[in-house]
C-alpha cells in the first residue's frame, strides 16, 4: 500500500516508500510528486540562500543536486549512487519563477548499472535535461583506508 503525505493541503499518493537518500530529502526543499519503480517526479523551491547574484539566479550546483536526488529516488533502492552525468542546463532559474518539477525514468542496462534520464521544468519551459547512471554499492566497493605496511 502507498504512502500518503500531507504536502500544503493536497493529498500525494506514492506507490513506493522512499527507500534512498532519506537525509537529503528531509534537509532540502525537495518535494516527491510521484514516485513508482522507475519514476520520480520532484519539485524544489529554491530559497534565497541560492541565490548567485543581485538578479535572483539559482546557483546551478542546486538544480543538478535537485535532478541528481530525482534521478536516485526513481531507481530507489538503499546504497545507490552516481556514477555518471550527462547534463545540459538549458535555460537558468530566477527565486521569482516558480518551482522547478523534475521528472526522472529509470532502466537497467547489461552489466546491471542504472540508466536514468531526467528532465526539469519551470512553467512547461525545459531547463535542465540530463542522462546519470547509478549503481548499488555493494560491501566490497566500499573505499577503506589502507593500512601502512610493515617493515621488516
Amino acid at each position: 500500500m502507498g504512502e500518503v503525505l500531507e504536502i500544503e493541503e493536497e493529498n500525494i499518493t506514492l506507490s513506493n516508500e522512499l527507500k534512498t537518500h532519506k537525509n537529503i530529502h528531509l534537509n532540502h526543499s525537495y518535494k516527491i510528486l510521484e514516485l513508482e519503480d522507475g519514476f520520480a517526479k520532484v519539485s524544489i523551491n529554491s530559497k534565497k540562500s541560492e541565490q548567485v547574484d543581485d538578479e535572483g539566479i539559482v546557483y546551478d550546483g542546486s538544480i543538478f543536486s535537485a535532478a541528481n536526488f530525482c534521478a536516485l529516488a526513481a531507481v530507489n533502492i538503499k546504497h545507490i549512487f552516481l556514477i555518471s552525468a550527462k547534463v545540459e542546463f538549458l535555460n537558468p532559474v530566477k527565486l521569482e519563477d516558480e518551482d522547478v518539477i523534475f521528472e526522472a525514468t529509470a532502466s537497467v542496462n547489461s552489466s546491471g548499472k542504472k540508466n536514468i534520464s531526467v528532465t526539469g521544468k519551470v512553467n512547461d519551459i525545459t531547463i535542465f535535461s540530463g542522462d546519470f547512471v547509478a549503481m548499488k554499492l555493494d560491501s566490497q566497493s566500499i573505499i577503506k583506508p589502507s593500512r601502512p605496511k610493515k617493515r621488516e
